[in-house]
């Protein structure tokens, strides 16, 4: 981004910018599940609440609980058959937005 009293590079995007500025090192474990890479394989009732057993696209197994942060957004809710994930994201115009994205429990066909 361009200081004060300078001008932008009209070749770059400002929204592909916002995107860069986004960008969290990360060194592994929930906190780098990204809510469109997640599958989720299964939920478990426990005495401290719902867990909900999910998988990223490298097939690794991480369980997550209510309210927990990931990489774009949090765990808003578990159901015993679905999470709600409340995801941050850049729209078309670069403003942040939140949305609702819910993943349910497939089961195999026999």
């Amino acid at each position: 981004m361009p200081g004060p009293g300078r001008k932008r590079d009209p070749f770059v995007s400002p929204v592909q910018a916002r995107l860069e500025g986004m960008n969290v090192a990360c060194s592994g474990g929930p906190r780098c599940l990204a809510v469109n890479e997640i599958v989720l394989r299964g939920v478990v009732k426990s005495a401290n609440g719902m867990i909900a057993v999910v998988e990223n696209a490298a097939q690794k197994t991480y369980f997550l609980h209510e309210n927990q942060p990931i990489y774009n957004g949090f765990v808003e809710r578990i159901t015993p058959d679905s999470v709600v994930f409340k995801e941050h994201y850049l729209d078309n115009l670069g403003h942040d937005s939140q949305r609702e994205v819910v993943k349910t429990v497939n089961a195999p066909v026999v």
